[in-house]
């Protein structure tokens, strides 16, 4: 095939020019000059046998021959998806990260002095280094709980976490385990994993609060304390990003937004710094230095570990609404589905198919999403049915994110019915999921996050349809707050009936309005002699559907058989 003939397949394009730096490297390159391998790592692209102007030209008008293949332009004509042009944007990026990275340089100038054996050259003149570099945090989870407690606390998080957040090899991790306590004086590099699952299983256990508190506490300090090392340390590993993840979920199960937002970007800032957000052959230069992903885990749990790492740095910050950590160079693709013996007892994937519809709400998105899509997004999350709470829960403030876009996108959504409904029923379902939470002991987030926020979904509605359902909002509000005993769904309750006061006194106020406008309208009517007084409005009290006297009727069957007489409508006396 000659240089640069264009085929229906254009990944596959091939050459049987190379430069010498590609050759030298072993690389891919593209024939041209200079090549694109060259251009991003910056080499001196020669070519041993340039190719002849009259070749060129002969090639130019082969090109414009071939009937299937006109010349320079069917490439923007080409159909991409949002994620394959976001693709090629990041990739373009990295491009450019590598060319302004002063740390990265140094690698290249001696890659280009010598291809064979130049070392990584990564990392120096960056300081003075004065005091030297941080070191592991010296604490032990030994210290903390016998062998025993963990794996009580162990089998917690496997019935109650793990199927939701799967992520860890937990025959692996059990292994590990039982090295740790059958040699205390041994490394704690894996301590802040094996405390995260502890203090996660600590959280959701049926265990009095007062035997669990304090150990529970101290398993929190020695993670962070060991985790809070690992973002300063060289090389940060694969068990440091999960011990990140833990780390954040229990932040987001008892924390302030804050603090489990500062956790879960540290979280992505760490994922790429091992570039587990890379999945291709060669890692890019300026993760050269501390990137370990094709001496990690197996592909699938690598995926799970980043794409849960995502979601929950992506939805804790639509929630407090500050800025998620967007990665350059994405290429880890979502994980294979699973068999349909995993799928019972692992809600994962269920996750991540709400998360999918989550990720257009991003308010940085540099189209605005239309009031018609948003609507289709609330039809396709109405339409799902999932078996485990957790999910139902986080479809269900998914919901109400997508409501508060369309709120302020369209001033007249309260007169579409269909999304209100949808709306309402979904709410409804995430309240039974609260309440069955509440009876098992799973302090999820949204237990108390998603009664309060469907309360004041329900109040901005206004509707009497809509108003119904307050009361069951602030009994599940209330309901776990009792359960729990703790100081946040008690504030939570107490600021969700604040705002129901001040609705029912807004319509209060409303109503006296109205009183005093029908008052007025009476006295002007006796002032002008006509018949005035509430007596007049009697027969109208009567009338009302909710206040019949339990001694009339009305003859329905006439009125059916003879709907023109009308007779028939009026009460009449019995007896």
């Amino acid at each position: 095939m000659e240089i640069g003939l264009v085929t229906d397949h254009p990944r596959r394009r091939r050459t049987r020019l190379a430069c010498q730096p590609c050759k030298l490297r072993k690389r891919k390159c593209d024939g041209h000059e200079p090549c694109d391998s060259c251009s991003r790592y910056d080499y001196h692209c020669l070519y041993e046998y340039r190719p002849q102007k009259k070749n060129a030209r002969r090639n130019i008008a082969d090109r414009s021959s071939l009937p299937a293949a006109p010349a320079p332009a069917p490439a923007p004509a080409i159909e991409t998806t949002p994620q394959e042009s976001h693709a090629q944007s990041t990739s373009a990026g990295v491009k450019y990260m590598e060319a302004n990275s002063g740390v990265a340089f140094p690698h290249v100038l001696g890659l280009a002095l010598s291809p064979q054996n130049t070392p990584k050259l990564q990392g120096f003149g960056w300081n003075l280094g004065i005091r030297g570099n941080p070191h592991r945090s010296e604490k032990s989870i030994v210290w903390i709980l016998a062998k025993e407690e963990w794996q009580n606390l162990f089998a917690v998080y496997v019935d109650k976490i793990r199927p939701l957040y799967d992520f860890l090899d937990l025959q692996e991790v059990a292994v590990l385990a039982a090295r740790r306590w059958e040699d205390p004086c041994a490394t704690n590099i894996y301590d802040s994993l094996l405390c995260g699952i502890a203090a996660l299983g600590s959280l959701f256990s049926s265990l009095l609060p007062s035997t669990t508190t304090e150990k529970e506490r101290h398993l929190v300090d020695c993670a962070k304390e060991i985790l809070e090392t690992t973002s300063t340390i060289a090389n940060p590993t694969h068990n440091d990003a999960e011990g990140w993840v833990l780390r954040t979920l229990y932040l987001r199960c008892n924390n302030t937004p804050h603090a489990a937002w500062v956790a879960s970007c540290t979280n992505m800032h760490i994922i790429e710094a091992i570039g587990l957000h890379q999945e291709s052959p060669s890692v890019s230069l300026v993760y050269s230095d501390t990137a370990t992903a094709t001496t990690g885990p197996n592909i699938a749990r690598r995926r799970r570990l980043f794409w849960i790492a995502k979601l929950l740095n992506t939805w804790i910050s639509f929630e407090y609404g500050r800025s998620r950590v967007v990665l350059r160079g994405q290429s880890c693709q979502y994980p294979a589905p699973e068999t349909e013996a995993e799928a019972g007892t692992n809600s994962t994937a269920d996750l991540l198919s709400i998360f999918r519809i989550s990720e257009s709400l991003d308010p940085d998105h540099h189209q605005a999403v239309q009031s018609t899509d948003l609507e289709s997004l609330l039809h396709r999350l109405a339409s799902y049915n999932f078996n485990s709470d957790a999910v139902v829960l986080s479809q269900t403030v998914l919901a109400f994110a997508i409501y508060r876009r369309l709120r302020l996108s369209c001033p007249g959504l309260n007169t579409n019915t269909t999304v209100m409904d949808q709306v309402i029923t979904l709410g409804r379902k995430g309240l039974e999921a609260c309440s069955r939470s509440i009876a098992e002991n799973c302090p999820w987030w949204h237990v108390a996050y998603v009664p309060f926020q469907f309360t004041c979904v329900l109040l901005a509605m206004d509707t009497r349809e809509a108003l119904t359902h307050v009361r069951d909002s602030l009994a599940t509000l209330k309901r776990a707050a009792g359960f729990f005993g703790t100081v946040n769904p008690c504030r939570a309750s107490e600021t969700a009936e604040l705002l129901v006061r001040l609705s029912q006194r807004q319509k209060e106020q409303d109503a006296a309005l109205l009183c005093q406008s029908v008052e007025s309208g009476g006295e002007q009517i006796q002032s002008t002699g006509s018949v005035g007084g509430p007596e007049r409005f009697m027969w109208l009290d009567n009338a009302l559907p909710g206040q019949l006297a339990p001694t009339t009727s009305c003859d329905w069957d006439a009125f059916i058989r003879d709907p023109l007489d009308f007779s028939s409508t009026f009460l009449q006396l019995e007896g």
